[in-house]
């Protein structure tokens, strides 16, 4: 066995601070090894090495824990973040133009309004942003988008969540039937959506996904199920992560916040730097489709690694002291959205929300403060808090 650092990700310790056992382990290869033998990419180089290799192909996150058949493995090889060339390609490019920089653009003045509704709706002296702002915002982007009906975006949003679940490092029984449950509601749901809209088209990115056309090719019914699903749950969950993320890292650092607060110009670069020093995803796994060198260690054939965007995006190779939080630092690239074929397709919509929603909090409750210091979820791949308490006067 090679000398590279052990990282135990089975310890709640990690979860709530990873960040000093990330930086040991890093600083003395760009690669360590989880307590299970398994290869783990901390370093910027690395990690974007292993995303760009063509070699490298999505891991499989079920099978290796038995889980085969049935629904959940059924919606896993369906969703377009589990495909491989050239399926993945395939279904990327019948979406795409949903998510040009011209399309998202487009969707500011609607991101605007519902930031104003959900906080017109903050009653009382103690506010949970988890609950009232942070899950809110992006499934109601996403519903709109789609054009769900705004009665129905309480049980969307919870479907939508449940989703996550597939990426929890522990799958309990009661995790899966909770899983197993969202996956069926959420089917039900969406076939039923679509063929409203297919019988009245709309102006809608649903409308547009089933008149979607790219070479003469289209998407199935199952795949356009598929298709909005994974959209929804990764338009959803990771933004709903950076936003509470982001929140909390606004309100304890005073001076970011003033900076912020004193010049809303500063939004762009303001998400960029929550995004890279509070990931809002641990990271994902790729397996070698061949035996290859790893910055000098072997890999074998469907060896699994891990790609670790937590530490990439804070090693001192890539960014100038990277453990300070600041919302001036130059802008660059980030692990955060993964890179090459997989890149984030919503990255673009993610920006846009923190870019508005930010600015409008802190205007519109410039007291506002943590009334509670939040706490990590555990084995949490997306990252979370339970609840983010803050006080508003």
């Amino acid at each position: 066995m090679d000398e590279l650092a052990v990282i135990d990700l089975t310890d709640p310790a990690f979860w709530s601070n990873p960040y000093p056992v990330l930086a040991e382990a890093r600083s003395q290869h760009p690669l360590a090894r989880g307590v299970d033998g398994g290869l783990i990419a901390l370093g910027f180089d690395a990690v974007e090495s292993v995303l760009r290799d063509p070699r490298f192909l999505t891991t499989d996150l079920l099978a290796p824990r038995g889980i085969t058949e049935g629904p959940i493995a059924e919606w896993w090889g369906q969703v377009m973040f589990s495909a491989n060339p050239p399926e993945h390609t395939r279904l990327r490019r019948l979406v795409s133009r949903a998510f040009t920089p011209r399309a998202v653009e487009s969707l500011r003045p609607r991101v605007v309004q519902i930031t104003e509704e959900l906080l017109d709706g903050f009653h009382g002296d103690t506010v949970d942003l988890v609950a009232e702002f942070a899950h809110e915002l992006p499934i109601r982007v996403m519903a709109a988008m789609l054009g769900v009906p705004a009665g129905d975006h309480h049980r969307f949003a919870t479907w939508t969540a449940d989703l996550g679940l597939v990426f929890s490092s522990v799958h309990t029984p009661e995790l899966l039937a909770q899983l197993e449950a969202a996956i069926s509601g959420l089917n039900a749901y969406v076939a039923e959506l679509i063929a409203v809209r297919k019988a009245q088209p709309g102006d809608d990115l649903l409308s547009g996904l089933i008149a979607a056309e790219a070479d003469g090719d289209v998407l199935s019914e199952t795949e356009l199920v598929a298709m909005v699903e994974n959209l929804l749950f990764a338009g959803h969950d990771t933004t709903r992560s950076m936003l509470m993320i982001g929140a909390a890292l606004l309100l304890s650092h005073r001076d970011q916040r003033a900076l912020l607060s004193a010049d809303p110009g500063l939004a762009a670069q303001a998400v960029d730097e929550i995004l890279r020093f509070e990931a809002p995803v641990l990271g994902s796994g790729r397996d070698a489709a061949e035996p290859l060198d790893l910055f000098g260690v072997p890999v074998e054939a469907e060896e699994t690694v891990t790609t670790m965007s937590l530490a990439a995006n804070r090693d001192p190779a890539a960014f100038d002291d990277p453990d300070r939080f600041d919302i001036r630092r130059p802008g660059g690239k980030l692990m955060s959205f993964g890179q090459g074929i997989h890149y984030c397709l919503g990255a673009a919509l993610a920006r846009l929300e923190g870019q508005v929603a930010f600015p409008m909090l802190l205007e519109r409750f410039p007291h506002m403060e943590l009334a509670v210091e939040p706490a990590w979820v555990p084995y949490a791949s997306i990252r979370r808090f339970e609840q983010l308490l803050v006080t508003t006067a």
